[in-house]
């Protein structure tokens, strides 16, 4: 892949990626081209990932961390529940003499930390999902999505804590049936260490056969780095400093130690927000420092009694300690990048937490004549997407008042939007009204529709409402699915019946055009413009199913092997244990059509005009050579007439 010079599109999608890490590869093809290089001058692997430990508050979860780091550790009474995340190190021996590091994350239960999972929930990890059977409160269904959704489908493990010997049954087949990614239910008892055995040896088992243990090497320097990052004992380094380690360990490009830096910080080794004015100039070593930082302020009781708000003075006196008093600008901006507070505009320094706002909607009026509706729901509602909403539309909240821990009204140019979550109903509601009613719900929608997108698996549907004379103007419509409207479109069947009496017909390009507007679904819809179809898409499969395109091919040697028989194309391989890259070279339609015959009768066609055009320039010269020869000089002429 690295010497693929003429590569310019890399199609991933559905595919299993078994040499290359995945965070590398999501960052086009660039970087996968400076991974090879740098992999060139040495590989190495890293025995390294993540556990992480989720569940109720309670459930057991800090002991069983504590359990896998030393199984003699003693349980204490009413031992203090976790506040945000604690992260252990454990490790154990390999078959093949190396140590594997495990970093355990324990997750604090609180409903507070819920919608924070989204930062922290990373892919590539493995999953304990640890249940106190006593209380039989944990709600497996929510656990079971939200790691689902955040993690890619990673394996998980059920620990049912089976305190003072209690038993619990669960549904397994059922759980098994719905999430592919449970992997075993296991029964413990923490106190007496009974089936403790069992559980180390199946996260030791599952852990090191993470699909990018054992199958993706990293390049030596990388390693170096991640080693050195490690000895170091600060929380935190700037970019500066970080930079000079990289050099240290052989890096000599500054693209590449940002490579590394975001490959790390993907993982969830280190934290390096590149994307930010003020959080690039630092390298967080020690994430827990960060993330333990952000709970101290939504775990503080002023800034809960205060719903939320919080102003710089109160920041200093949370931040107080010394290992965060020289970083409150930086801390402020991460909980801003995560989404967890922002500036309240109009009041220097003056910040709100949404998460942590009054549960009461507040009284206001509202015009519900010629409304614009729109609602979605979903088949699981991770929690937090609207105080994320709100976070990112703060700045149009109406009076900076009309904003509750579930809900928000918003005002743009003689607009207002009413924008609610209903979790229980797993759905949100959107009603629009005032002049520029489409525009603002267009806004809404988008912002809805990136969060959206920020989830792996999240199936949602967005309900557009019936326009009929008896749903028009009400505030509870009958609605459709936006999906199944395009559907019909693309089955040219242009109407629709109502779905409440007296089941009026209406037309599904109104529906649209009512809520989106005929101009942008047409935008939205049409396909991409930028694509050449004339120009053939070489189709190149890597280990399994990695798809690659390009518009030439390369004229290496190697151990690839073209489909077609007629193109030789080269990419390393030879340091793997499968050193050989099976390629085919698919022609795209227009391709196809371009055959043999084709080519010749161009080929005859040029030919043809080549030799026109040679016989008309001989032509041309021949002519004049031959009035030349058959016409008298000018000077013999008059000779001869004298």
């Amino acid at each position: 892949m690295g010497k693929l010079s003429n590569l310019t599109q890399l199609d991933l999608s559905y595919n299993p990626i078994e040499t290359l890490p995945i965070e590398i590869v999501k960052n086009g093809i660039e970087a996968i081209r400076d991974y090879f290089r740098q992999l060139k001058e040495g590989k190495d692997y890293i025995y390294e990932a993540k556990l992480l430990i989720v569940g109720e508050a309670g459930a057991g979860k800090t002991t069983l961390a504590k359990k896998i780091e030393n199984p003699n550790y003693q349980l204490h009474k009413n031992e203090e529940s976790t506040e945000g995340i604690d992260i252990i190190q454990w490790e154990f021996p390999l078959e093949n003499g190396r140590d594997f590091r495990v970093n355990i994350w324990d997750f604090g239960g609180q409903e507070i930390y819920h919608a924070t999972h989204q930062f922290f929930l990373t892919k590539r990890s493995l999953y304990a999902l640890v249940a106190d059977t006593r209380k039989e409160d944990t709600d497996f269904y929510y656990w079971l999505n939200i790691v689902e959704l955040l993690s890619d489908n990673s394996p998980l493990l059920i620990i049912k804590n089976e305190k003072q010997d209690r038993h619990r049954e669960i549904n397994e087949r059922a759980l098994r049936g719905q999430f592919t990614n449970l992997k075993e239910t296991l029964a413990t008892n923490l106190a007496t260490n009974r089936g403790l055995e069992d559980i180390l040896t199946q996260i030791e088992f599952y852990i090191s056969n993470l699909p990018h243990i054992k199958e993706a090497a990293l390049p030596r320097t990388w390693k170096q780095v991640r080693e050195a990052l490690e000895e170091d004992s600060r929380n935190h380094i700037s970019l500066d400093e970080y930079l000079r380690i990289c050099s240290n360990n052989g890096f000599t490009l500054y693209n590449d130690k940002l490579q590394l830096s975001g490959y790390l910080h993907d993982l969830g080794v280190c934290l390096h927000f590149q994307d930010d004015p003020l959080l690039k100039k630092t390298v967080i070593l020690k994430p827990e420092w960060g993330t333990y930082a952000v709970y101290k302020v939504l775990d503080n009781d002023d800034v809960i009694r205060n719903l939320g708000c919080f102003n710089r003075a109160d920041l200093e006196k949370i931040w107080s300690e010394e290992n965060y008093a020289y970083m409150q600008d930086e801390l402020l901006q991460l909980m801003i990048k995560f989404k967890l507070c922002y500036l309240i505009p109009g009041r220097k320094d003056s910040y709100i937490a949404p998460q942590l706002l009054t549960l009461n909607q507040p009284e206001y009026d509202w015009d519900e004549s010629d409304n614009l509706i729109l609602r979605y729901t979903y088949d699981f509602m991770p929690k937090g997407i609207i105080t994320r909403f709100i976070v990112i539309m703060h700045k149009w909240i109406y009076q900076q008042q009309y904003v509750w821990r579930s809900g928000v009204i918003l005002n743009k140019e003689n607009t207002k939007a009413e924008v609610i979550e209903d979790y229980e109903q797993r759905e949100i509601k959107i009603r629009v009204t005032g002049r520029h009613k489409r525009d603002l719900l267009t806004t809404v929608t988008y912002e809805l529709d990136q969060i959206h997108d920020s989830y792996n698996r999240l199936r949602c549907s967005k309900l557009i409402p019936c326009n009929c004379s008896s749903c028009k103007n009400s505030q509870n419509p009958h609605f459709y699915e936006f999906d199944k409207l395009r559907e019909r479109i693309a089955y040219r069947k242009n109407t629709i019946e109502c779905g409440s009496p007296p089941y009026n017909t209406v037309e599904v390009l109104r529906l649209i055009d009512d809520v989106i507007g005929l101009k942008q679904f047409k935008k939205d819809e049409q396909p991409d413009i930028y694509r050449q179809p004339n120009k053939a898409d070489r189709s190149i499969t890597i280990n399994n199913n990695i798809n690659a395109t390009g518009r030439n091919t390369v004229s290496e040697k190697s151990e690839i092997k073209i489909g077609d028989g007629n193109t030789g194309i080269v990419a390393g391989g030879r340091e793997s244990k499968n050193n050989t890259i099976n390629a085919t070279v698919n022609e795209s339609p227009t391709e196809k059509k371009w055959n043999l015959s084709n080519k010749l009768a161009l080929i005859g066609i040029i030919a043809t005009l080549f030799v026109g055009l040679g016989a008309w320039l001989f032509g041309g010269l021949l002519n004049e050579k031959v009035m030349e020869w058959f016409s008298p000089d000018p000077g013999t002429q008059q000779e001869q007439q004298n």
